[in-house]
């Protein structure tokens, strides 16, 4: 498979899942920093494969030649079967921040790509300016412009007018020139314009899985762009910046710096909510081996654990990997943390979950 589709990313979890070849399976998380023209990372490649099954190595070396530019993608993710029918499941990402991993065991590892798939959600990005708007699309590392309108002012255009002359003798009368009248009548149409907008973005583009909205403008034109998106403007998050006229590179890139953030704040209001739910009627799983429990009882919404935790294994098996297997199965989200987040999880051996009842 080439670059992935964000709404494949289920569907890719519950394949690998259900994955079992009799010889195991090796993972492949490699990250490739194609401006480093030494390629540390071939290396870095062929050195954490040592060890692994020789037949595996050479296949997953053989996609990765000196010879030939690599794939596309700063994170190529692979599962390869060892023996067997020689089974290989590839997909490259523009995500950043995933390290160089290599793990053979009985079924795929699949930890670093649920992180993935939840750090890299969908996200709308709507760049406003006083008379233009573009909407984009974001997901997994990759941005695509989906649409996009132009205030029309020629019909706006003015013509100075004399103001009337005035009488000293009469006092001091004032009228507004035509000058200031073309600009309120310029502002209005400019905030109607942008209100429309929103409307506009809603009813073309709200059925997409947009877990946020990032509105980029300056002053209160972001502000004015949401106000026209209903209830969906609870979803909106402003950013103050002229990028109007940036390529969808660029504000991706941008939008990379906010995400960052925005996930990081995610993160911590689960955190809270988990807190709130202790004690609390349903009430939370606390421990890897208590969720574990509850989710084998279709009780659990929402599995949070450390994405960089070391977990114990049960049966050989991770516990962080068991934990996604079964949430899959029930229905449960699952979202790996990071950072404070994680720091927060620590008194409870790095996992909890939410319950149902």
């Amino acid at each position: 498979m080439g670059a992935m589709e964000a709404d494949a990313g289920e569907r890719l979890l519950r394949e690998l899942t259900a994955w079992d070849p009799e010889g195991g399976v090796v993972s492949v998380y490699l990250a490739i920093d194609h401006a480093d023209r030494s390629e540390g990372w071939r290396i870095e490649l062929k050195d954490r494969l040592a060890g692994v099954d020789r037949a595996a190595a050479e296949r997953i070396l053989a996609r990765f030649r000196g010879d030939v530019p690599p794939p596309a993608g700063r994170t190529q993710v692979g599962y390869v079967e060892v023996g067997g029918e020689r089974r290989e499941i590839w997909n490259g990402f523009q995500l950043d921040g995933i390290a160089t991993e290599v793990v053979a065991a009985g079924r795929p590892y699949l930890a670093p790509l649920m992180r993935m798939l939840d750090d890299g959600s969908p996200v709308g990005v709507i760049v406003v300016s006083l008379e233009r708007v573009r909407v984009l699309d974001w997901a997994l590392g990759q941005i695509e412009e989906l649409d996009g309108w132009e205030l029309e002012i020629t019909s706006l255009d003015w013509h100075e007018r004399k103001a009337p002359r005035r009488d000293p003798a009469r006092g001091t009368g004032a009228s507004a020139s035509g000058r200031d009248q073309h600009a309120q009548r310029l502002e209005h149409n400019r905030e109607r314009f942008l209100k429309q907008a929103g409307g506009l973005v809603v009813s073309r583009h709200g059925e997409r899985p947009w877990r946020r909205v990032v509105v980029i403008g300056e002053g209160d034109r972001p502000r004015l762009l949401a106000r026209g998106m209903g209830p969906k403007a609870g979803l909106v998050h402003e950013v103050r910046q002229d990028l109007i006229r940036a390529a969808p590179t660029a504000i991706g890139e941008r939008l990379a710096e906010e995400l960052e953030h925005l996930n990081s704040s995610r993160e911590e209001a689960l955190i809270a909510e988990l807190k709130e739910a202790i004690g609390s009627d349903p009430g939370a799983a606390l421990g890897s081996k208590e969720v574990l429990e509850t989710l084998e009882q279709g009780r659990v919404r929402h599995v949070i654990f450390d994405g960089t935790r070391e977990f114990e294994r049960h049966d050989g098996v991770p516990a962080s990997e068991l934990m996604i297997e079964r949430a899959l199965a029930t229905r449960a989200r699952v979202t790996p943390v990071e950072g404070l987040a994680a720091a927060s999880l620590a008194e409870h051996d790095g996992a909890a979950a939410l319950l149902r009842y």
